[in-house]
């Protein structure tokens, strides 16, 4: 899997800065099921950073392919950053990420190559400031 991220800063609904942060490429773990494996198996793969006010913070990239009966693939990714002062959403919620992005297709076959793109979390564009997203193209070749 090659996953290329940028991060994309905006100010008063203004897009005001894009930065590539990283191009990463890894293994993912491929499994023969019906997808229901893909999201909660993710494996993180490369090394990806950015710096935010003055700190260089680890962007999580993760992914992973199943391959069902059909026959149908199912590929998910994401990518996330949660700063060390990151404040829990609910009382049962984990700290909450500053930017994260999320993916996943299905398609019919077996293809030998797959290209996608995550969406952004708009709960963590809003909470953001300045507010700040991941725009992020996946691609998985066999």
């Amino acid at each position: 899997m090659t996953v290329t991220v940028r991060l994309i800063e905006a100010h008063h609904g203004n897009v005001s800065k894009l930065t590539k942060l990283c191009t990463v490429t890894g293994s993912i773990p491929a499994y023969a099921d019906n997808g229901g494996a893909t999201r909660p198996h993710r494996r993180e793969i490369g090394n990806c950073t950015m710096l935010w006010k003055g700190q260089r913070l680890p962007v999580s990239v993760e992914g992973a392919l199943a391959v069902s009966d059909g026959p149908i693939t199912f590929a998910t990714a994401n990518v996330s950053v949660v700063p060390p002062d990151a404040k829990p959403g609910c009382g049962m919620c984990g700290p909450q990420p500053l930017a994260a992005s999320d993916g996943e297709i299905r398609v019919s076959g077996m293809p030998h190559s797959l290209q996608f793109s995550l969406t952004p979390n708009p709960g963590s564009m809003l909470n953001a400031k300045p507010t700040v997203w991941f725009e992020v193209d996946v691609a998985i070749a066999d």
